[in-house]
């Protein structure tokens, strides 16, 4: 009985060895000659240069482009992406430095200067309709964003009973930094003052269930909406732009000032250690941002073009964007933000959804100029906040090559 077994058992493999002959000779041993066939003549490796000073978020952006990344090589086997942090100028001379350029660019509004070197990107459906035109460039897009900050007003509530509706009329102090290289704290500012208000303006805040800063046992007011009005918010006579203003607010000596969620991550971190004010977050009159973190797909002959344009695809979708807020950054799609309930970005991310949200195109080097013209403007009294806000809002949605 026991060699009748052996005998079948070794006519089964004598007829099954014709057919792993044939197997080894159709199918690849090891997965890798596979992917060296898919992507032969090419290292393999996307070459991602991200701008080191960009303002978005509260400085851990790197941690969750990490986690985008590690998402998309676990899609395409063989692929790796290659994050390099380089500074705003090696950004804008990426084509004319000699340095072989990158696959991918992540870079702030205003460091490039048009889309040359760039090859046309088609937006995808979930960037939100207001950030569609970020990138656009004559009758063509040429980047999108992919992570987004903003403005809010931080006020101190043992100063001030909320934000005025205009500061002229108002006992409370005013301080705001002026625009650095990466923020347009003007621009903010003349933003957040767009609103219309009565003459007998109350703010009555709502408590925003489960929302507490850490501050006694206070909850936070929620975004409320500007009350009707006709009269314009008018600045502090005298006002000007104070590099120290976010210390003077830290330090109790001003009511309010204007923040990004870096300045909301450091009064925390304050809160934390038993120190500053007792502030609160309100967002303002219009939706305004020019904290962007934008892609572009550098326009190269040996370049990868379906598989960048498979990595945009990975930062917009929902796990991507909504993981945003453990770097401080709201989504630039719909997708929900994973804030927990007493995150005080929540705030922000609600401004930032509100109707009418306004952003500078990433490849116009030159709205800054007109941001800076209105903003003096306003400054100096000579038009209303509303009036001036709206001629910075078409300034900003034009397309820069029409």
């Amino acid at each position: 009985m026991k060699k009748a077994r052996s005998a079948a058992c070794a006519l089964c493999l004598a007829l099954l060895a014709p057919l792993v002959i044939h197997a080894l000779r159709v199918l690849p041993t090891d997965r890798r000659a596979l992917v060296a066939e898919k992507y032969a003549g090419w290292s393999g490796v996307l070459r991602l240069w991200v701008q080191e000073d960009a303002p978005v978020g509260d400085g851990r952006l790197t941690a969750w482009l990490n986690g985008c990344v590690a998402r998309f090589e676990k899609r395409h086997p063989g692929v790796y992406v290659q994050p390099q942090a380089v500074d705003a100028d090696a950004m804008a001379d990426f084509l004319t430095s000699g340095i072989r350029p990158p696959d991918l660019l992540l870079f702030a509004p205003g460091t490039l200067d048009g889309p040359a070197g760039l090859a046309l990107v088609e937006i995808p459906a979930k960037l939100r309709g207001e950030l569609r035109h970020c990138g656009e460039w004559g009758s063509g897009h040429f980047a999108a964003p992919v992570a987004m900050g903003g403005y809010l007003w931080a006020w101190n509530a043992a100063m001030t009973d909320g934000i005025p509706g205009s500061w002229r009329e108002s006992e409370a102090t005013l301080a705001v930094r002026p625009a650095d290289g990466t923020r347009r704290f003007d621009a903010a500012l003349l933003a957040l003052c767009s609103a219309t208000h009565g003459a007998a303006r109350e703010e009555t805040p709502l408590e925003l269930p489960g929302v507490d800063l850490g501050l006694g046992g206070a909850t936070t007011p929620a975004p409320t909406a500007e009350p009707a009005g006709t009269l314009p918010c008018q600045l502090p006579e005298g006002f000007d732009f104070d590099g120290d203003a976010f210390t003077r607010f830290c330090n109790g000596e001003v009511a309010a000032t204007v923040v990004t969620p870096r300045e909301v991550r450091r009064l925390e971190q304050l809160v934390g250690q038993g120190k500053g004010p007792d502030w609160r977050l309100s967002p303002g009159g219009g939706a305004f941002t020019d904290q962007l973190l934008c892609l572009a797909i550098v326009d190269r002959e040996d370049g990868q073009a379906e598989l960048c344009r498979a990595f945009l695809d990975c930062l917009l979708e929902d796990e991507s964007q909504s993981a945003l807020a453990a770097a401080g950054a709201c989504p630039v799609t719909d997708a929900p933000i994973a804030a927990g309930a007493g995150d005080p970005l929540q705030i922000l991310d609600g401004a930032l959804r509100r109707p009418g949200l306004t952003a500078p195109n990433c490849l116009d080097k030159k709205w800054p100029e007109t941001a800076s013209e209105i903003v003096r403007k306003f400054l100096a009294g000579d038009g209303e906040s509303p009036v001036l806000w709206r001629a910075l809002g078409e300034r900003l949605n034009q397309n820069p090559n029409i």
